[in-house]
C-alpha cells in the first residue's frame, strides 16, 4: 500500500492514518499519539496557509495545527478509503 506524509494532504481531503513513524520517546511523536493521531483514525486537512506556515488538521473531533517537520511523522493512505 502506498502511503503519503500528512503534509501532502490537500485542503478538504480526508485519509486514514496508516502509522505514526518515529521514536515514541520523541516528544513530538508522543504528543501526536496522545492527541489522537493513531493508526486507523481519519484525518482531514482543514486549512493550508501560504509560505509553509503550519497547516490545520481535524482528527477525532478536534482540530490541530502542525508544522511540516511534525506532520511528516504521520503517514496516511495514498488513496481514499484504504
Amino acid at each position: 500500500m502506498t502511503s503519503l506524509s500528512l503534509w501532502e494532504l490537500a485542503v478538504g481531503d480526508s485519509r486514514d492514518i496508516v502509522s505514526v513513524c518515529g521514536d515514541t520517546a520523541d516528544d513530538a511523536v508522543q504528543r501526536l499519539i496522545d492527541i489522537g493521531f493513531r493508526e486507523g483514525q481519519q484525518v482531514t486537512c482543514v486549512m493550508q496557509p501560504d509560505f509553509g506556515a503550519p497547516r490545520a488538521y481535524a482528527v477525532g473531533g478536534a482540530t490541530y495545527s502542525s508544522d511540516k517537520q511534525t506532520a511528516n511523522f504521520v503517514r496516511i493512505a495514498g488513496e481514499p478509503g484504504l
